[in-house]
Formats: structure tokens, sequence, C-alpha cells
């Protein structure tokens, strides 16, 4: 066959596939096909475009869940149920009661039966997956239980005591064990809610408080088990709530006189339950109202004292246990409270037990704060809750001490204070000496320098003047500044502004009224050094001009109250008395514009012209009208003189007064 005639179809074949091959080695190449010239090719029919393919439809989306509708439905409606269901349950029984519809073993009877059925259901309901449900029906069970059971003896006696007790405290186990079993805290609230509803709904006004304060324990001890276990700290409120609710209507309506070591054994082991486990402000309410329930059941006797420096040693104890100071501020200013109730009580009758108590309570809160303070002195700052127990600690004891003392034993009143002053000299060297490390914090030492200095300056007139708290409290408040200028520490300027203020108020309402001229005038002046010292150890802001002009107003009013005092001795008593607080008035201000030019000071030289300024409106509108002709003739040739010597300062020092300003204004 001859491959090389064009009319053959084998040999168009051939060519077909020779040329096939041409165009795949081109394209491989990289190279333009060529056009076949002995067959030319008919152009290629592009291929029909591909369906478009169908777009799918959204699918619906889902209804979202009913969250609230099912939280209310299901988990509140089933709480309250439960809790009504209880309620109904002690509500029949005292209908029973009332009516003697069932006797006392058919009552105790029925309730167990139908709290074991609801713990039975209970189960049931769970295995077939009504968890939430089922948590609801145990709760209800337990409660009814506890109800049950406490009825027997606390009402009916039935079952002998510690049969009963032992029954609860099976009932106890089995509200943990089951409230593990199904990890629920609601079984736990609820049977703990029903446990305490218990005495209170079934009350019938009888008092046994051993067995009531026994079970509170009880179920106290069960409800602390679960918070260690499953950590619901959810539940510490619950208990702190319903424990203090319970002891506080008994309290309300069964204490009496001769019922005070019930009431104190009660308060101490109720509060052993949260001391155990309990979080940090959990503890701090429960030695707050441990504190009250002692000194309310001993009624601010010197009992109150013992038991509370018992539980403030326990409460120091949480506090070093868990590294929580403000648990130990709590127990310390709760002692100190019960001192104070208790010497308001028995004030001013020396009582030498009363003064071991809080001596010995004294030196264990200083131990404690300077324990801690040495421990941890490499803190960037110091605990300001051991602060306030190091800083607090040394006054309240002696301020209790000297309303003691002030009556038939004022003579130990110096001496203790230099004692106090000792001790707190001692506590600074002591923290001073101990190894320094790069960051720490030197505010313990200079704070209890600063209380030693205190005590120092009322040591010196407390002997000899009543004056001593004002004095002291304006020279500690000076103390304080300068403590605060020193560390930085913010906290110490505020405290100094409060004690300023107590210095203050203490002046006005209480000094200012006695009699005693020398010693009202010292406290006045000493008082207003306190108040000038703290103005230069304060920042310079409002507030150090605030105690600048407050000092001078008190010490200028010091004078003003002597300057009176002397003229009502004299002949003619109120022309003297217009006179003299003119001249002084007058006198004050020339030298405070004196020292305004000596010191470059713009605040004095102001207050003297104010002065001035207040002096002639008083001459001319009030003074004239009011002297007699020789003591007008005193008061304006006094006033004119000192006012040509204002003057003559003022010309004299002019270009300095200049400069001053000039310096000023830059």
């Amino acid at each position: 066959m001859n491959t090389d005639d064009p009319d053959d179809p084998l040999a168009r074949v051939l060519s077909r596939l020779d040329d096939i091959e041409a165009r795949l080695r081109a394209l491989e190449a990289g190279r333009t096909l060529r056009t076949v010239a002995s067959a030319p090719a008919a152009a290629p029919v592009p291929p029909p475009p591909p369906p478009p393919s169908p777009v799918p439809e959204p699918e619906p989306t889902p209804p979202a869940r009913p969250e609230f509708e099912t939280r209310v439905g299901l988990t509140w409606l089933n709480r309250i149920g439960v809790l009504t269901v209880v309620l109904g349950v002690a509500f029949f029984f005292k209908y029973a009661i009332d009516n003697g519809l069932i006797g006392e073993t058919g009552r105790v009877v029925l309730g167990v039966a139908v709290g074991l059925a609801a713990l039975a259901w209970a189960e049931f309901m769970s295995r077939r997956g009504h968890r939430v449900y089922a948590q609801g029906i145990t709760g209800a069970g337990i409660s009814i239980l506890y109800l049950s059971l406490y009825s027997s003896f606390g009402f009916y006696h039935l079952l002998p005591q510690l049969v009963v007790f032992g029954l609860m405290f099976l009932t106890t186990v089995a509200a943990v064990a089951l409230a593990l079993y199904y990890n629920a805290i609601a079984i736990a609230a609820l049977g703990l809610i029903g446990g305490y509803l218990t005495p209170l709904v079934l009350s019938m006004n009888e008092d046994r408080p051993w067995m009531l304060f026994s079970y509170i324990f009880i179920l106290g001890a069960g409800g602390m088990e679960l918070v260690g276990r499953r950590k619901w700290r959810l539940l510490e409120p619950l208990l702190l709530a319903g424990t203090s609710l319970v002891y506080f209507l008994w309290f309300v309506d069964h204490f009496r006189p001769g019922k005070e070591w019930v009431a104190t054994v009660s308060a101490l082991a109720l509060y052993a339950l949260f001391w155990q486990s309990g979080g940090r402000r959990i503890l701090i309410g429960a030695q707050a109202l441990g504190t009250l329930a002692i000194l309310a059941a001993w009624r601010g006797q010197i009992g109150s004292l013992w038991f509370n420096l018992l539980l403030g040693t326990a409460g120091l104890a949480a506090a070093h246990r868990r590294k929580s100071f403000d648990i130990a501020t709590a127990a310390f200013f709760a002692f100190w409270f019960t001192a104070a109730a208790w010497h308001l009580r028995d004030s001013r009758i020396l009582s030498a037990a009363g003064l071991a108590v809080i001596t010995i309570a004294m030196f264990l809160f200083l131990a404690f704060a300077i324990r801690q303070l040495s421990r941890y002195q490499e803190n960037s700052h110091a605990s300001p809750s051991l602060l306030a127990i190091l800083g607090v600690d040394g006054l309240a004891y002696f301020g209790i001490c000297y309303f003691i003392l002030e009556a038939g034993y004022r003579a130990y009143l110096g001496p203790g204070a230099a004692a106090m002053a000792a001790i707190h000299f001692g506590v600074a060297w002591f923290l001073w000496k101990r190894p320094a490390a790069s960051g720490r914090d030197n505010t313990p030492i200079l704070l209890s320098a600063g209380v030693a200095t205190a005590f120092v300056t009322l040591a010196i007139p407390i002997q000899f003047s009543q004056y001593r708290i004002t004095m002291g409290w304006a020279l500690e408040g000076a103390l304080f500044t300068w403590i605060a200028s020193r560390t930085g520490n913010r906290r110490f300027g505020a405290a100094a502004i409060a004690i300023f203020a107590l210095a203050f108020a203490r002046v006005a309402l209480v000094d200012a009224a006695s009699a005693q001229g020398r010693a009202r005038l010292l406290t006045f002046v000493v008082t207003g050094v306190g108040y000038w010292l703290g103005s230069r150890w304060m920042e310079q802001d409002i507030r150090a001009l605030l105690l600048y002009l407050s000092g001078h107003f008190v010490a200028l009013w010091g004078l003003l109250l002597t300057a009176l005092d002397w003229a009502g001795q004299q002949a003619n008593a109120a022309s003297v008395a217009v006179v003299s607080v003119s001249v002084l008035l007058a006198a004050y201000g020339v030298v405070m514009v004196v020292l305004g030019v000596t010191l470059g000071s713009l605040v004095n030289r102001y207050i003297g012209l104010a002065l001035l300024a207040a002096v002639i409106l008083k001459l001319y509108f009030f003074d004239v009208w009011q002297l007699q002709q020789t003591f007008r003739v005193v008061a304006f040739v006094a006033l004119g003189l000192l006012l040509l010597t204002a003057s003559f300062l003022y010309s004299r020092f002019r270009p300095v007064i200049g400069k001053l300003w000039d310096r000023n204004s830059t």
C-alpha cells in the first residue's frame, strides 16, 4: 500500500497523526503551533459553557435555645417549689399539733417516710436523665428529714437526745454524700436552707439552747465540709447568714441573765466553724459577729474581755495561717471595741483583772505586728493592716488606762506614757537592726518612732494639765505628716488630716470653754505649733496652706481668750477687753508683716495686712462707739503707732518686697 498517495485514506490518517505529534512537541517546547498545510483543520468549536450550578437554598437556622425560659421553668421553679413543699410540710406538722390530727409518733414517722421517699424518687428521676429536677427533690428530702428528726426530740421527746443527735449527724452525712454524688451545690444549699428554717418554723417558744446550737453546729459542720471538698465558696455566706440569724433570734427571744455561758460557748463554737476553712471576708464577718455576741451576752462585764481576747487570739492565728492581715486587723479592732465598751460600763472603777486583760492584749497584738513586719521587710511596702495595729495598739491601751487611773492613780500616768514611749522606741530599734534588704520598707520603723515621740510629748504635760489630749493629737498629726514626707505614703498624710481635725474639734468644743488661762494658752499655742509643723512637712498644696492658716487661727484664738481673761479681772472690764482685743490683733498683724518681709513669705504678709484691716474696721465702726474717752484715746494711739510701724516696714523694705514679687511672678 502506497502511503504517499494523498488520496489514500490511510495516508491521510497517518499524516493527521504526524501533525498531532508535531503540535504536541511544539506545545511542550513553548513554540507556536504551525498550521498544517496538507490538510487544513477546521476551526475548533468552543465547548458549550457548563450549565450554571444550582445555588443551594440556605438551611433554616435552628431556633435559639430558650435559656432564660429553661432557667426559670426548670431551675428556679424547681428550687422555689422545693422550699414551698418543705414549708408546707412544716405547716402541716404545726397544724397537726394544734388540732391533734396525728399523734406525735405518727408525725415523726410520716415525716421520715416522706423524706426517704423523696430521696428515692430523686434517684429514680436522676437515672432517667432529669438531674436538675432530681437535685431539687433531693434537697426537699434532706430538709424534711432534718425537720422530722429535730421535732422528735426538740418538741415531742420521743427519742433520747443522743439518738437524735446521731440521726441528725447521719442526715448531715447523707446530705454531704448526695451533694457530692450529684456534684450539685443546689442540693447542699437547699438542704442547708431547710435545716436552718427547721427550728424557726417549728418554734414553740421553748428554750433548749444546748439542743438548738448543737443542731446548728452539726448543720454548719456539714456545710463547711462541702465547702472544703468541692470549693463551693458560695455556701459560706449562706452558712454565716443562717447561723447568725438563728443565734440572733434566740438571743432576742430567750436570753436572760444567767445564760451567759451557753451564749458564749455557742458563739465560740460557731465561730470555730468558719475559722477552719472560711474565706477572708467570711472570717472577718464571723470575727465581728462573734465579738458582738459575747459582748452582748456579758453586757460589757469583765467576762467579755477574757472571751474576746480568746477570740482575738484565734483571729491572729487565722491571719498568720492564711497570710491575710485584714483578718488580724478585724480581730484587733474588735477586741479594742470590747475594751472600750467594758470601760464605759465600769467607768473609773479600778479593776486589776481588766487591766491585766488589756495589757496582755496590747502585748499580744504588738508582738504579732512586729513578728510579721520583721519577716516581710523585703516586700516593697509593709502591709497597711499591720501598720494600723502597730500605730493604734499602744494608743488604744493607754487611752483606756488613762481614764481608769486618772481619778485615784494620776501619778502613774506620766511614767506610764514614758514606758509606752520606751516600748515603741524599742520596737523601732529592733526593726532597724534587722538585716536590711535593698527594698526594705522603713515605714514601720518611722511609725514606731513617731508613736514613741507622741508618748513622750504626752508624758511631759500629762502630770501638770488636763489638755494633754489636744496637744498630743496636734503633735501626733505633725509626726504623721513627717512620716508621710519621708516615706511618700499618702495614707499617713490622710491620717494626719484626720488627727488635725480631731484636735481642732477638741479645741473648739472642750478647751475653749475652760477657765484655766495658762494651761489653756499652752494648749492653744502647742496645737498651733503642731499645725505649723504639719504644714511644713505636708505636700505643698491647698492642705499645707489650710494647716498653716489653722495654726495661726488657733494660736491667735488662745491669745485672745487669755487677753479676755485678763481684761475681766480689771476695772472697766468691758472697755479693757475691747482695747485689748484690738491691740492684740494689730500687734499680731505687725508681727506677721515683719515675718513676711524677713522670710520673704507672701502668705505671712497677707495675714498681717488682713488682721490690720480687720482692726481698722473694728476700731472705726465698733470701738469708737463703745469705748469711754480715755480708752478711746489709748486704742486709737496704740493702733495708730502699730499701723505706722507696718507702714514704715513697707517703706523701708520696699525694694526687697519688689524683688520678692518679681521672683514669685517668674
